[in-house]
């Protein structure tokens, strides 16, 4: 990208403002989010250890892992294996400080799952380095603060000397995330956008597919790359609090609108929907509660539809069941068949209700009686969840909670047989893509959803 000048201002004071600049709202924005933020987790003090263990591991992991002068440090020659904090963590703002031995390379390693032989296989890394010494120091995109192989940090990175320590913030709030070096930021990015989809896809990581950058909630690590590397006033909050109160309810952002999402409830009407088979909405059972769609347990009232059609799309809502409920969010429904019969996304307390105990293909976010999902991060029944259905193409997938649980294809072989094998098998198009309406379902149950959005992918 091309440097602008302005008339009578020295390219060295542009830099020095721009990194002012960036330390003072830096400081500023730390401050004011620190109101609804959680306390401060100190995970190392310079005399102990809490809350951290080695990965895969129950205990802390000496023979790789040592304390000297208030530094907790890596063991050249010990057992290289990375830390992990003890908590999963979705939003977050996590402080280190670092300092590198020559040549010395580390990282922080986020939204981590055990499972995996190594941290990198799940989570992507804030990278550690001596830029001037080690190899990968060369390429930007391995160098020091970067998204490692896959974003360079800003021109306003500031490195320490080999031997001083750096300070590094990793920030994530809603899937926003932050590298922040020595007070300047440094790297910002969408968790799983369609820019870093991309960046994926043209990288080794594509190998790990299955596994990396799949999950928006994990644990965060610090890497043990065999060579010397120290680390001091280690420490985490949850911003969870933040998100709550920053994020307006049933609303858009200015970055959603131009991306093409639309609302389809404003927590006050119901105007986007009307009953099956009706003009308008059901005279009972459907309320609206609290800023939510509320179905009330027994109320009645049957199901209700999007008044649009969508074919290729995201559909993205929130929702929660009351114990022992069922209810869904079913697709490609068509009311010439005359049943609410389409592609369901189970919602279900998957603990309690009959339905659910029966298997996989009947639990929360499969494809119900057809296919079931993945391993899933679901709240607690009375907890709200996350989901969203893509369909682009002949490709359709089920996401839970920032983690993409099912895809199947449509109209595949795999796709009809499994359908040959469910109670769908005599319904005619079943397993292909239509134009039509989305439904919430009546299953008699109480159910809560709310921050309705669609955007249209055709």
């Amino acid at each position: 990208m091309s440097r602008i000048h302005r008339c009578g201002t020295p390219k060295h004071m542009m830099t020095m403002n721009k990194k002012i600049l960036a330390a003072a709202l830096f400081a500023g924005f730390a401050a004011v989010s620190s109101v609804n933020a959680g306390p401060w987790e100190v995970l190392f003090d310079g005399e102990k250890v809490q809350g951290l263990r080695g990965y895969m591991k129950k205990d802390f992991p000496w023979d790789g892992w040592k304390i000297e002068d208030g530094v907790l440090k890596t063991i050249v020659g010990g057992t290289t294996i990375d830390l992990i904090t003890d908590k999963k963590y979705r939003n977050y703002e996590f402080e280190v400080e670092w300092a590198v031995t020559p040549a010395g390379n580390s990282g922080i390693i986020y939204n981590v799952i055990e499972g995996p032989s190594a941290t990198y296989f799940s989570g992507p890394e804030m990278q550690i380095l001596d830029d001037k010494r080690h190899f990968d120091g060369r390429n930007p995109k391995t160098s020091a603060g970067s998204l490692y192989a896959l974003i360079a940090p800003s021109e306003d990175k500031t490195l320490k000397p080999v031997g001083e320590f750096n300070k590094a913030v990793l920030r994530i709030v809603d899937g926003q995330v932050e590298h922040w070096l020595n007070g300047s930021k440094v790297v910002e990015y969408q968790w799983r956008s369609d820019k870093i989809l991309e960046l994926l896809k043209e990288s080794k990581f594509n190998a790990w597919e299955k596994t990396f950058m799949q999950y928006d909630t994990g644990h965060i690590a610090i890497q043990h790359h065999g060579e010397e590397v120290h680390f001091r006033n280690i420490r985490i909050r949850s911003l969870d609090d933040v998100e709550d109160s920053q994020v307006s309810m049933n609303s858009l952002t200015p970055e959603e609108k131009e991306q093409g999402w639309e609302l389809l409830f404003d927590g006050e009407s119901m105007d986007h929907f009307r009953g099956f088979l009706k003009d308008g909405m059901p005279e009972k059972g459907w309320v609206i509660r609290d800023g939510c769609i509320v179905h009330e347990a027994g109320g009645g009232g049957g199901d209700i539809i999007t008044r649009d059609r969508f074919e290729e799309f995201e559909f993205m809502w929130e929702w929660k069941v009351a114990p022992g409920a069922n209810s869904g969010v079913k697709y490609f429904i068509l009311e010439e068949r005359k049943r609410t019969i389409g592609h369901e996304y189970q919602v279900i307390d998957d603990g309690k209700h009959l339905d659910a105990l029966r298997g996989g293909k009947y639990k929360t976010a499969s494809f119900y009686d057809v296919f079931p999902p993945q391993s899933k991060n679901l709240k607690p029944v009375g907890e709200f969840n996350v989901s969203l259905i893509r369909v682009k193409g002949q490709v359709a997938q089920h996401w839970l909670n920032g983690q993409k649980v099912l895809e199947y294809r449509l109209g595949h072989p795999d796709t009809l047989a499994a359908i040959a094998n469910s109670k769908f098998r005599n319904v005619d198009g079943f397993g292909y893509r239509h134009n039509g309406h989305i439904l919430l379902q009546d299953h008699g149950d109480e159910v809560h959803y709310r921050n309705l959005k669609i955007r249209r992918l055709d």
